[in-house]
Parts: C-alpha cells; sequence; structure tokens
C-alpha cells in the first residue's frame, strides 16, 4: 500500500525459514506491493483465461466480455465526431506544447475509466504493464511495502512495509498517507500512476510527503529504492516446547500452493499440537492458489462463488484430499489481508473449521479480467463480484474475526505481537 522500524508488524523469528521470492494483488485492491509493479500476481497470458487482483476468470466469462467488445465502435462512433472535432482544433490552435500522441490516447482511455468510480478497472501502459508481468520474478526494485489506494484522503495508503527494506528502514508505517511524490502531489491521480512514480532504480531517492495520524502536519521522507525480494512462505515452531507450527503465507503467486503444501508436509510430519496459518498483509493474488489452499483445509466443500452481470455464476470447490483437514487451526488476518486471502479466510470461517483472528481484513470482493492490448499494455475491467460459501459478500466491509485483537502502535513497539499470542493461546488450550 518514513517512519520507525518498530512499526512494522513484528513476525516471530525464523528458526527454519522456508523462503521462496515471488510476488503479489493484490488488490489492487486494493493493495499493491511498491516496486513489484501492482502487487497481485498475472496468469500466464494463454487462450481466454486471465488473473488479476484475487481471482481468475472462466472461459466462458471471458469470451462474454471479449465477445461484445465489437459492439463499443459501433455504439461510441457518432459521438466521436465531436472528439475528433475538438482534437482538430485542439491540434491547430493550442499555443503551447501538445503532449505526445500515445499520451493523448492513453488520458483519453483514462478519463472513461475515472468515470465509473471502479479503482479496481484500470488501464496500463506498456511500461507499467511490464512491470506488471515481471513483478511475477518476486525480485524488483522499488521501496519495499504493500500500498493501497485510500479514496477518503484520495491518496496512497501503506498497509504493509517489508521488514528491514527500504520503506521500513526509513521509517514508514502501516497506515501512514503518501500524499506527494517528489513534491507531485497524488490527488486526483491513481494507484497505478502513483506506484509508477514511487518505484524507481536501485540507489536512486525518492522523497515521500507523508501524513500520518496523530501528526498534526505533513512531512517529507527520503526512502532509497532498493532491490526487493519478498519471501512467499516463512514457516516456524511457536509456543511452549515449539509445539505449535506456524506458516506465513505473503503473497497468493503463481507457486503459493505448492509452497504451502510443502510447508504444511514439513510441519505436520513433526506432529504439531496446533497450526497457525497466517494472512496478515497478505493482499491476494491468483483465484486458482487461493482454491488450492483452501483445499488443504477443507475437504468437499465449497471456497467461493462468482457471479457476474449478466446473473450466472460459477462455484468454486475444494479439490483432491484435503492434507490438514483435522489438525487445530487459527488463522491470523488484519487490515492488510484482502481478496485471495479473504477467499481462504472466508470460506474457512463459514466451514466452522478454524477462527479468524486479528482484525476486519480488507473488503476486496470483485473479479477484474486483465486484457492484454496488442501494444503490450494492459486493460483490467472487473467482470464479477465474488461471495463466500453462505454466501456473504465481503466488498467494502471485508469478513470480522471471530477473536477481535488489536495490534497497538505501542505493541509493535514493544515488539509483541499479540494476535499470535492469541492463537498460541487458543490453540494451547
Amino acid at each position: 500500500m518514513t517512519v520507525q522500524p518498530e512499526e512494522q508488524q513484528p513476525a516471530p523469528r525464523f528458526r527454519s525459514p522456508l523462503t521462496i521470492g515471488v510476488i503479489a494483488g493484490g488488490l489492487m485492491i486494493l493493495t499493491f506491493i511498491i516496486g513489484v509493479g501492482l502487487g497481485f500476481a498475472l496468469a500466464r497470458w494463454s487462450g481466454s483465461i486471465g488473473v488479476v487482483g484475487f481471482a481468475s476468470v472462466s472461459p466462458g466469462a471471458a469470451e462474454r466480455n471479449l465477445g461484445d467488445a465489437h459492439d463499443a465502435r459501433e455504439l461510441l462512433e457518432p459521438s466521436f465526431e465531436i472528439f475528433w472535432e475538438s482534437m482538430n482544433l485542439l491540434y491547430r490552435d493550442f499555443y503551447g506544447e501538445i503532449p505526445p500522441s500515445d499520451e493523448v490516447t492513453y488520458s483519453a482511455i483514462r478519463g472513461v475509466l475515472n468515470r465509473l468510480d471502479d479503482p479496481h478497472t484500470s488501464f496500463m501502459a506498456p511500461e507499467e504493464a511490464e512491470s506488471f508481468r515481471t513483478s511475477m520474478q518476486g525480485n524488483f526494485e522499488g521501496i519495499g511495502a504493500r500500498v493501497a489506494w485510500d479514496e477518503e484522503h484520495d491518496a496512497v495508503r501503506i498497509t504493509e512495509p517489508f521488514e528491514n527494506q527500504p520503506a521500513w528502514i526509513a521509517g514508514l508505517r502501516r497506515g501512514d498517507l503518501i500524499l506527494a511524490v517528489d513534491g507531485q502531489k497524488l490527488a486526483g491521480s491513481n494507484l497505478t500512476d502513483a506506484i509508477m512514480l514511487i518505484r524507481g532504480e536501485k540507489g536512486s531517492v525518492v522523497v515521500l510527503t507523508i501524513l500520518r495520524e496523530g501528526v498534526d502536519e505533513p512531512f517529507d521522507v527520503e526512502v532509497t529504492r532498493d532491490r526487493i525480494e519478498i519471501p512467499t512462505v516463512a514457516t516456524e515452531s511457536v509456543g511452549d516446547n515449539d509445539e505449535i507450527a506456524y506458516i506465513r503465507l505473503n503473497s497468493f503467486n503463481e507457486n503459493a500452493g505448492s509452497q504451502v503444501k510443502r510447508a504444511l508436509v514439513d510441519a505436520l510430519a513433526r506432529n504439531p499440537k496446533g497450526l497457525i496459518f497466517d494472512l496478515r498483509g497478505n493482499t491476494g493474488g491468483l483465484l486458482r492458489e487461493a482454491v488450492k489452499v483452501t483445499s488443504f483445509f477443507l475437504e468437499d466443500g465449497t471456497v467461493l462463488i462468482e457471479r457476474f452481470a449478466d446473473g450466472t455464476e460459477k462455484v468454486y470447490t475444494t479439490e483432491g484430499k484435503a492434507i490438514a483437514k483435522d489438525i487445530p487451526l487459527a488463522i491470523l488476518v488484519n487490515g492488510g489481508s484482502a481478496s485471495a486471502s479473504e477467499i481462504v479466510a472466508g470460506a474457512v470461517q463459514d466451514a466452522d473449521r478454524a477462527p479468524l483472528i486479528g482484525e476486519t481484513t480488507f473488503g476486496k470482493g470483485s473479479v477484474q479480467l486483465p486484457h492484454p492490448l496488442s501494444n503490450g499494455g494492459i486493460l483490467r475491467v472487473t467482470i464479477a463480484r465474488w461471495f463466500t460459501p453462505n454466501d456473504r459478500t465481503i466488498d467494502g466491509t471485508g469478513l470480522e474475526p471471530d477473536i477481535p485483537i488489536e495490534f497497538s502502535d505501542e505493541a509493535r513497539k514493544a515488539g509483541d505481537d499479540p494476535q499470535l499470542e492469541e492463537a498460541i493461546d487458543y490453540l494451547s488450550d
């Protein structure tokens, strides 16, 4: 989605870390990872299946959307006469420099999208799209923080600075608002454009204007960009005598399912008393990976319901044999848990498989289809809403934890993690 390092949400010290670099997505969100591009993993561009933010789209849905695309020209062509009339007058008479033709075209597209009142439907120019694609590689150059667009303040909100990476080192905190980048105000902009301003080459410095709760006036923070590595999964043992397994998933990228399975197999081999699955700060990613991860904990159940504008729906169910369906389980969530994280948490909560412990999740319940464009750009279009197995919508509201536990600034400064402690206590009883 800077400040004091101790403000980063602490994670357990990992004595036996299992880390795999690749990213998140997001989204959107949504939330995105600065330096990664747009934060949420993008599926391979094949056929008519697309994935972005938190969900993949069935072939039928993609075909319905693509099949209607040719109607737009017929619908808009008469009205576009006034557009060309205006452009001709502008290019003929304007006293000053006119932007390059591609910028004029991109601005026109974004102008239409801004009228939709949907921050998740967006256009990416070729250079932005390339950054989005390369985010799948798991290493990139930026400040190392997840961010989201804060509509109330018309600014970028930091949802999670990564420990010991540039944003963290500069002192940025979760909840900080970025009002301007190198003096350029973000109000009236959008998340995609803001991220392009914040990202940059390793070693370069970006000045972020920050508004922080409890501080009267905005202030500037210099952040030196670096090469960012994001672990997909981290594991460890916690509790008395290390009797409880702990797995943290940072992103639902294309390797998330296989990495979680590997971590689970390793953890279960030690016969733990219980398992903590940490989704805090996980902004989402691929729907298919969310289905895989849910299927490790639930068997023969519904994962989510996807509904389209034409009234049709698709029900996603668990796949295969659940390898961790019986072990006592607790899931950690917070305001940075979005999209695919909410899919997993919502399915587990509806099945009464495990309690959600922590804070209300982000609340991203829509599905975007990314269309690769002929010039290398990407147009992401919201094409559906998703609902939990019990037919709950979480869009704009999020999932309420079964055991609400606040993670205060005081706890962060002290190096405590009350949410993790609550999960340990729950599984130790």
